[in-house]
């Protein structure tokens, strides 16, 4: 079979076999496996399901192990790690077909998932500066402006997710106390971090002068119609793109949206001399091995100041 069709696609979720197995799959990890936001995992299935579709295969049984590795080939183009996710996911739900007996054959041995190495390359930030001046460029005199700044705000200032960010309620901000307290939708931990006098002069303004009204709970909404809150797949990367542009910044790298604030939050913590488990607190990560890959940003600049060889011997 020739490269599948990537994008998602309304149909294949709608295919009888996609029906049949998939959203028990979803609702397996949900609850084995803790996790809550599985459109990563949908995305994935849907493309092998669109795969399979091309290639006239309707009964599971019928795949070869080198049918699994040819869909796996499809992604050779990519960067490493969206064969890893695609792959990874792919293996995980053959596992659990095997298991189910749907399938009399293990497949998931077949799988062949690329090796990452996480802390190959920092990541990308930017500097202080810049993120002023993309902050002081966002126009706050429109109601879309002063969403957008107090979306970058969360994420600059406070280093929020954006999922976290687009499902943030009003019963999460404690204004007297000066907090907010909120669970992650990656980790499902509690997090709670103090509240930035810029970021609550921004909530409020957004809140008073720039939402709809909407009778939601989740304080950040859509502003054209229907006014509702934004959906599942909304990475609000739009208010970074429109943030980029009146600031006259290029985006570094491949960097994806809002994480670029977080990254950089990250990183100007560690310059400051912060704790790497305090950090990594901040950040809500389930491990301090995680924020290990902010270390590589001081590394990097140090190397640019390194003296050469030459100049330290005599």
């Amino acid at each position: 079979m020739s490269d599948l069709p990537l994008p998602m696609s309304v149909r294949v979720a709608k295919l009888p076999l996609y029906q049949q197995l998939v959203p028990g799959y979803l609702a397996f990890v949900r609850e084995h496996r803790g996790r809550r936001t599985t459109r990563q995992l949908e995305d994935c299935l849907a493309r092998f399901f669109a795969w399979l579709r091309k290639g006239h295969l309707s009964n599971l049984n019928e795949l070869k192990a080198g049918h699994i590795r040819g869909f796996v080939d499809c992604f050779r183009h990519f960067a490493p790690a969206t064969i890893a996710t695609n792959a990874s996911a792919l293996r995980g739900f053959l596992r659990y077909l095997h298991m189910q007996g749907e399938l009399h054959v293990n497949l998931a041995q077949a799988v062949e998932v690329p090796r990452l190495y996480r802390r190959s390359r920092p990541p990308q930030v930017l500097g202080e500066t810049e993120i002023e001046r993309l902050l002081a460029a966002v126009d706050r005199s429109t109601p879309l402006g002063k969403r957008d700044y107090a979306v970058l705000a969360l994420a600059a200032r406070c280093g929020l997710r954006p999922s976290d960010i687009r499902q943030l309620r009003f019963e999460h901000i404690h204004w007297r106390e000066q907090r907010i307290l909120f669970v992650q939708s990656k980790t499902q931990r509690t997090l709670e971090l103090p509240l930035p006098a810029a970021v609550d002069d921004a909530l409020v303004d957004y809140i008073r002068a720039g939402r709809p009204i909407c009778p939601a709970r989740e304080i950040f909404v859509r502003h054209v119609a229907p006014i509702q809150p934004f959906g599942s797949r909304n990475s609000l990367s739009g208010a970074m793109g429109r943030g980029l542009r009146a600031a006259g910044l290029q985006r570094p790298g491949r960097s994806s949206g809002l994480y670029l604030l977080r990254h950089s939050l990250a990183t100007r913590m560690l310059g400051c001399g912060v704790r790497l488990d305090t950090i990594s607190d901040v950040l809500g990560h389930l491990s301090a091995d995680t924020t290990l890959s902010y270390t590589q940003v001081d590394m990097v600049q140090l190397r640019s100041v390194s003296l050469e060889e030459s100049e330290v011997r005599r």
